[in-house]
């Protein structure tokens, strides 16, 4: 026991792990604040919009989430892996930023016109105002524009460890946002739209003080160069058919309610998704720390990592879950007495989001480790289909209950499809291969 204690006492005296200790502290310091004021901004939404606004709110935000995946493609999600090792070389880093933004506004350019007819369809089926509608659909636009320039000048950050500065600035954001809702609010100003052009404006904020602070590990070509273009491309084709699948799928249960519910259901359904804004910290934590911790790892330490990294990702998931069954009326006070009625359906929502989270480190795993193929993502798309389908030859979604239960069904489709990809990508190793990614060299077919 003796001989155990010095050895641990050395350990965690040791460089490497105080780095590691450091990391995980600033982590959960900075990504805690941030989101410990983005989840009060949502409650109190909850309580200052009253049920129409926040149905409005609701359809927006479900639009900026999957129009803004749908203009990233995965491209932002990139970088880090195909940097690898050549985080230290400002030219390499800035050079995928160029070919990445250069994908995502081409993206934006093309799906803006087929989101603002669905939108409008949607605004005129519940009565919305004209103007407000519009003005809503235009800070979508530019939220998501806005939140492009978070993603990809904040990559240089995360890849040179600097998460104190990547994590300040998201609280300026957050502290931000909540100060001008709080104005208009007591200014009685609170709408929808202008509640979705704060955030955008935050999103702006965070962009620009990334883009300042990331100048000296980036410097950015003033032309994408068409072989990283390329060779981007060519890395996150076999997960194209996913990423456009699941950034039509993530709010499909708020679309669903949107056309066949009442705006009462929308509003329902827009609330309880704030409780998933409890495993945000977590999934932020994907990107932060996991994935370019799992990037880094020689080829003979990464089984023991990826056990324990879903390990802890699982333990913490079923914490959550036993208190979205068991103790309902704890999470349900923060969404006040407008919703208190939802106990039944906390659970059910709690039990999808963990679900999904798991099913998320496992996709970042294969992410970081390069293990994307055409094979594993249609697997991912038939089960998901599968599990929706054999869902509504059963119910009907046209109620809370109902949307929960079909979010449920399409998050173990997602999670049979990630274990699947997990196990293929083990066995057969990455698609692509780091000396492929060299800025100006033929990229290997």
């Amino acid at each position: 026991m003796f001989q155990f204690a010095r050895r641990l006492s050395s350990s965690l005296r040791s460089d490497h792990t105080q780095r590691r200790l450091r990391i995980l502290l600033v982590y959960l310091t900075g990504q805690g604040l941030v989101q410990i004021i983005s989840l009060l901004l949502g409650l109190l939404l909850l309580r200052w919009l009253n049920v129409d606004y926040y149905a409005q709110f609701s359809v927006a935000f479900g639009f900026q989430t999957t129009l803004g995946m749908l203009t990233d493609l995965g491209f932002a999600g990139t970088i880090i892996a195909l940097v690898g090792t050549r985080g230290n070389d400002p030219n390499v880093v800035g050079t995928y930023i160029r070919s990445g933004r250069h994908l995502r506004n081409v993206m934006l350019s093309c799906f803006t016109p087929i989101a603002a007819i669905i939108f409008v369809f949607i605004a005129r089926q519940h009565h919305w105002p004209v103007l407000s509608s519009t003005l809503l659909f235009i800070s979508i636009v530019a939220s998501i524009y806005f939140s492009g320039m978070i993603s990809y000048y904040g990559a240089p950050l995360l890849i040179r460890g600097r998460l104190t500065h990547y994590y300040r600035h998201q609280l300026v954001g957050a502290a931000f946002r909540i100060g001008v809702c709080g104005i208009l609010y007591l200014t009685h100003a609170l709408t929808a739209w202008t509640t979705s052009w704060t955030n955008a404006t935050g999103f702006l904020l965070i962009g620009l003080l990334n883009a300042r602070e990331s100048r000296p590990f980036a410097i950015l070509p003033e032309r994408h160069a068409p072989d990283i273009t390329r060779q981007m491309i060519r890395y996150i084709m076999p997960n194209l058919p996913n990423i456009i699948f699941y950034g039509l799928q993530g709010q499909i249960s708020l679309f669903l309610i949107s056309f066949f519910g009442q705006t009462r259901s929308i509003a329902e359904v827009g609330a309880l998704g704030r409780l998933g804004q409890l495993f945000i910290l977590l999934s932020g934590f994907n990107s932060a720390v996991i994935e370019p911790y799992i990037a880094r790892l020689r080829d003979e330490q990464v089984l023991k990592s990826i056990f324990t990294v879903l390990a802890g990702a699982i333990c913490v998931s079923a914490i959550i879950c036993c208190i979205g069954f068991f103790e309902p009326r704890f999470l349900l006070l923060l969404l006040g007495a407008k919703y208190a009625s939802l106990q039944r359906e906390t659970g059910w929502l709690v039990l999808g989001s963990c679900i999904g989270y798991v099913s998320t480190v496992i996709w970042t795993v294969c992410g970081a480790r390069r293990w994307l193929f055409w094979t594993t993502t249609w697997v991912n798309v038939g089960t998901t289909i599968g599990a929706q389908i054999v869902f509504l030859m059963i119910f009907r979604v046209n109620t809370t209950l109902h949307v929960i239960w079909f979010g449920v069904a399409s998050s173990c489709g997602y999670l049979v499809s990630a274990v699947f990809n997990l196990f293929f990508g083990y066995c057969r190793g990455p698609r692509i291969r780091l000396q492929e990614a060299a800025p100006g060299e033929p990229v290997a077919q």
